[in-house]
C-alpha cells in the first residue's frame, strides 16, 4: 500500500475514534473587566479555561502606569496546589506572574488570580485597557501548550451622585442621578446596613450626564446605591 495512503487512513481512523466533539481546545486566559473610583483598590480577575492537563503557566499583565499601581495577587479557584510567584520589576507597566505545582496538579477552570490595582486619586473618568503577553502554559513533562489570551478593561469612573428621590402616586420610588455621559450604571438596594445585602434592581445609561431609576415595589426602609458597569 502507498505510504501516503496509509498515513491518510491512519489519520482518518484516529479522527473517527476520537470524534469531533472530543477534540481538545487550547487553554484560554481572559482578563476580567472591573470598575472602580479614583483613590480605591480594585481586584481584577484573570480567568482560565482548559480541558488539557496544565500544571504551570506564566503571563505578563500589561497596564498603563499613569494612574494604576498593581499589588500582590491573590490566588483564585483555578489553582490546585500551585505556588504563585510575581514580580513587578520586569519593565514599567509589565506585571509578571508565574504559577507552579511541585506535584504536577493540573490547573482547573476558574479564576487564576485576582490582581489588585490601586487607582490614583487624580485619575480622570476613563477606561484603562489591560492586556496579556508572554503567556506560557506547560504540560506535566515541561512542554509548551498552545494557549490563547484576551485582555479586559478597568473602568475608572467618578462616583455617581443622587440628585432626587420621590414616591409616585402608584407607589413607585423614582431616583435621579448625575453620572458620566455614556456610562452604564446599575441601581442596587439593601434593607439593612451593615452588613449590606445588595440586590440589583435596574440598569440604565447616563444620557447627557443624567439618568433615572425606578424601584417598582419598595418594601419598608431601603438603602440605594448606583455602581458602574464595566
Amino acid at each position: 500500500m502507498n505510504p501516503t495512503c496509509s498515513r491518510f487512513l491512519l489519520l482518518a481512523l484516529l479522527v473517527a475514534m476520537v470524534g469531533p466533539g472530543h477534540l481538545l481546545a487550547a487553554p484560554a486566559l481572559l482578563v476580567g473587566s472591573a470598575a472602580g473610583v479614583p483613590g480605591t483598590t480594585v481586584p481584577v480577575p484573570v480567568n482560565f479555561t482548559t480541558d488539557t492537563n496544565a500544571p504551570s503557566l506564566q503571563f505578563d499583565l500589561l497596564y498603563a502606569t499613569n494612574y494604576l499601581a498593581p499589588g500582590a495577587p491573590v490566588g483564585g479557584s483555578a489553582l490546585a496546589d500551585q505556588l504563585v510567584f510575581y514580580t513587578n520589576g520586569v519593565l514599567p507597566g509589565v506585571y509578571r506572574i508565574l504559577m507552579l505545582s511541585f506535584s504536577n496538579a493540573p490547573l482547573t477552570n476558574g479564576v487564576l488570580v485576582y490582581v489588585p490595582f490601586t487607582i490614583a486619586s487624580n485619575a480622570p473618568d476613563h477606561d484603562e485597557g489591560l492586556s496579556l503577553s508572554n503567556v506560557v502554559v506547560s504540560s506535566p513533562d515541561g512542554f509548551a501548550v498552545p494557549a490563547t489570551a484576551s485582555g479586559g478593561v478597568l473602568a475608572i469612573a467618578t462616583p455617581p451622585r443622587f440628585t432626587a428621590i420621590a414616591r409616585t402616586n402608584g407607589g413607585v420610588t423614582h431616583l435621579q442621578l448625575v453620572g458620566t455621559s455614556g456610562r452604564t450604571y446599575v441601581l442596587q438596594a439593601a434593607a439593612n446596613l451593615p452588613p449590606p445585602q445588595w440586590t440589583a434592581l435596574q440598569t440604565n445609561v447616563a444620557t447627557n450626564g443624567v439618568l433615572g431609576f425606578d424601584d417598582p415595589a419598595p418594601v419598608g426602609f431601603r438603602y440605594y446605591r448606583a455602581v458602574v458597569v464595566p
